[in-house]
């Protein structure tokens, strides 16, 4: 039996490591504020997620560490970006940066984190084909990120949403990073086309997977282990898979005074209200099952892999996102 969080803690300490030797005896502001986001903590899944699927294609896993913290990095820069223009104050428990500093310095801090991760594969001591590859998928990963955030900000005009358009969306802005850490823990490990193309379907299915889920638990979770109030999403009038759902299957009143919340600064009673009008139709059921339907297409994308501690932590992480708390 895998205890996941002990394989997580293990490998975070070196991704940790590397992470803070990065940015140590840079005697300049700018790299003091570079490293705000990315020492704050978090279990730095997109590099252990990387360094498990090299481990788990018979490659060393810190082949797959550059790669992995060049995934951080870009993380990092779009969480600093995303907190700008949702005007966020905190972040993993302290002051976002355009709050700690200003709007100038986070815009050019998060720069600098982007032109740090591409440095860093650039340094990498491969072969140039396998540098040029890892550099196509960390850029695509970030472009496919780009466009779900214009697609999410476009349906912020419109509750005429499909199922698709909302998976596609997410896709992009939460599966491309964790699939660009499957693909290029691949491409380390010298893995085939074919296990390369199993790996990235197998961290597209986790990635929405983890991001239903988390709207889910944005209504459904324990407020002390969110760390936020429960029905947050509600009250900023977000487009989730439950919100999407029940727009599709109520009617009349029902579905007008869904929008009616979600277009105002609502109440905590309009909040319960919104909730109530979710599970009227089976919405939030829905959403949960969806999450569990996707881990199950991740977990049969990698039954070609041998048994072994790394398809098992694969497995656990799956597990780990659909099951979590917060």
């Amino acid at each position: 039996m895998i205890d996941f969080m002990s394989e997580v803690k293990k490998r975070k300490k070196v991704i940790d490591s590397k992470l803070e030797d990065l940015f140590k005896d840079k005697d300049h502001l700018l790299w003091e504020n570079m490293a705000w986001y990315p020492l704050a903590g978090g279990k730095k899944l997109r590099p252990f997620l990387g360094m498990v699927v090299c481990g788990a294609l018979d490659g060393e896993e810190e082949d797959a560490l550059i790669p992995g913290l060049s995934i951080e990095l870009i993380h990092n820069f779009t969480l600093v970006h995303d907190d700008i223009m949702d005007d966020d104050d905190l972040r993993r428990g302290r002051k976002t940066l355009h709050k700690k500093e200003s709007l100038p310095t986070a815009i050019n801090v998060g720069d600098a984190l982007f032109a740090l991760a591409f440095r860093m594969i650039s340094e990498m001591d491969e072969k140039p084909i396998k540098i040029k590859r890892i550099l196509f998928e960390i850029s695509n990963a970030v472009l496919k990120i780009a466009e779900g955030q214009e697609e999410d900000m476009c349906f912020e005009k419109t509750f005429d949403i499909t199922e698709d358009e909302f998976i596609d969306m997410i896709d992009k802005k939460t599966s491309y990073l964790f699939q660009a850490a499957a693909r290029c823990g691949a491409i380390v490990a010298n893995a085939s086309e074919e296990q390369i193309e199993h790996m990235g379907e197998y961290a597209r299915n986790m990635g929405i997977a983890f991001q239903v889920q988390d709207d889910y638990l944005d209504l459904m979770g324990d407020e002390t282990g969110l760390g936020k109030p429960v029905g947050s999403d509600i009250r900023a009038g977000k487009r989730t898979m439950m919100v999407i759902h029940a727009l599709q299957n109520l009617e009349g009143q029902d579905k007008e005074r869904l929008i009616e919340i979600l277009e105002g600064k609502c109440t905590k009673a309009e909040v319960k209200e919104a909730i109530r009008l979710l599970q009227k139709n089976d919405s939030i059921g829905y959403s949960r099952r969806l999450a569990e339907q996707y881990a199950h297409k991740a977990k049969e994308q990698i039954e070609f892999l041998k048994d072994n501690e790394q398809k098992r932590i694969l497995i656990a992480l799956v597990d780990f996102m659909i099951e979590r708390a917060k």
